[in-house]
């Protein structure tokens, strides 16, 4: 076994932010910068798409009161939350799993890191579902 590295960000969704947030003309100097410095990033052996609804954000936007997060309208994440879905539909890069987030917070427990850990372990395959029963 090698080291394992662990991130929350990979370079393949780099370009879903930049659509979102460029003009069409910002957008298309981006592409062409993006596709020509693009480095071979390592593929990740496992992506974790942490699929939570936009209610659900909110509210842990408000819990976590971070100053700059306050202002995040909900359109926006609406918004970011339909293209990161259209994003992992068609993800095959790397083996997925999709994890509803609904109802467990690994920031707010440690129990729900366990379970998500444990889950991670079991992957097989290249696109799995874990729906998490939780109280």
């Amino acid at each position: 076994f090698g080291d394992a590295i662990i991130a929350d960000f990979f370079l393949e969704k780099d370009p879903l932010f930049a659509r979102m947030n460029l003009s069409d003309e910002e957008f298309d100097l981006y592409r062409q910068i993006y596709q020509q410095m693009q480095v071979k990033a390592t593929t990740p052996d496992l992506v974790i798409y942490l699929q939570t609804p936009v209610e659900t954000l909110l509210e842990r936007v408000e819990q976590r009161n971070i100053s700059y997060e306050q202002d995040i309208p909900k359109e926006y994440l609406t918004r970011l939350s339909d293209a990161y879905s259209e994003f992992f539909h068609a993800y095959d890069s790397s083996p997925l799993l999709i994890v509803n987030n609904e109802k467990i917070n690994v920031l707010k427990s440690e129990e729900a890191v366990d379970l998500l850990i444990n889950r991670i372990m079991q992957v097989q395959s290249r696109r799995e579902f874990f729906n998490p029963i939780w109280d």
